[in-house]
């Protein structure tokens, strides 16, 4: 009995083992090229609720300075996703027939929603600097020419009748170049990302003339594949599947008026991701579609406008590289 239990037990544990389920697997590890702003929220709050994790899916964050490098990055297959704003590099890649795809929504501008803002310096403002019109001549701070702050300040001066040659635009490539520039008094004023706006004003060295969601709506950031995602549509899929879930709790713990209380931990865990306080960034919590749908509307606007300006040398199609199937699959798989 002891000789043929020896042999069952061997026998047994020369079976091959069956799992069930993504998360049984060895994870696949997608890189996601983005930087410190508030508006990865739901990024790091699917990494926190293993949202990618139960897709099968290892999301690495890799950090960059300002939004031009990441289209590059995910462009170049450096990194397999990227997160961040919709600038010339992107349209003029995508012209170039680049692999990136822009499939979904990271953060849009909307009245009354906190994402970029118009940030004076402390002594700009108390010198009577109160108003768009009144930077006319002053130095304003942008990271590249180009990127998305320079596109929303060129359209908020349209607006106010004024030109780029009204003010003189500092190109300072980096977000956090361009914080130290207004602390330090080398410009006049920038707009910053969140939450630098609110941050500013809590540590006393700027004060935000206005929120550029109450004067413009803007389809400012995205979420772009590189090829590996775009070609494994399974895993396109699943990655958007766990963005998803994550956009959704967002979206109706945050941006519910009033807010739910579970919207304190989507707080906590960026405010830890970015080394912030849980304050600036509750204030600077910026409008993202529930179902991470994009603005398309805006996009056409932006090439029209970039291609007016010189910064892109045509306008393509927006199918050739806005593909919004990976959204309607993982909305399938998922239900409302």
């Amino acid at each position: 009995m002891r000789r043929f239990l020896a042999i069952l037990v061997v026998a047994i544990l020369a079976l091959p083992v069956i799992t069930t389920g993504l998360a049984a697997q060895t994870p696949v590890v997608v890189r996601v090229a983005t930087l410190k702003l508030v508006g990865g929220a739901p990024i790091f709050w699917g990494i926190h609720q293993n949202y990618f994790g139960r897709q099968g899916i290892r999301v690495e964050p890799v950090y960059f300075g300002a939004a031009a490098p990441v289209a590059t990055a995910v462009a170049t297959g450096d990194t397999e996703v990227g997160a961040t704003g919709i600038t010339g590099t992107l349209f003029n890649l995508a012209a170039g027939g680049a692999k990136i795809w822009l499939v979904a929504d990271r953060g849009q501008e909307r009245p009354g929603y906190h994402l970029n803002s118009v940030v004076v310096t402390k002594a700009s403002y108390d010198a009577g600097i109160h108003t768009l019109r009144d930077l006319k001549g002053k130095r304003i701070g942008v990271t590249t020419l180009g990127s998305t702050f320079d596109y929303q300040i060129g359209e908020m001066l349209d607006r106010v009748g004024l030109a780029f040659t009204d003010v003189k635009l500092v190109p300072l490539r980096e977000v956090d170049l361009l914080v130290q520039a207004v602390r330090t008094g080398q410009v006049d004023a920038a707009i910053l990302s969140p939450p630098w706006g609110t941050a500013s004003e809590e540590q006393g060295w700027g004060k935000v003339l206005f929120w550029v969601g109450d004067k413009i709506t803007n389809q400012v950031t995205g979420v772009f594949y590189g090829e590996k995602l775009h070609q494994d549509r399974a895993l396109g899929v699943r990655f958007m599947k766990g963005y998803i879930l994550a956009t959704r709790d967002y979206y109706d713990a945050c941006l519910a008026k009033p807010p739910h209380g579970s919207c304190d931990a989507i707080v906590g865990v960026t405010a830890s991701a970015l080394d912030q306080s849980a304050s600036s960034v509750r204030e600077s919590l910026p409008y993202i579609d529930r179902n991470a749908r994009l603005y398309t509307l805006d996009l056409q606007r932006q090439e029209a406008w970039y291609l007016q300006h010189g910064m892109i040398t045509q306008v393509i199609p927006l199918e050739q590289f806005v593909d919004t199937s990976f959204i309607t699959e993982a909305l399938r798989q998922l239900g409302p």
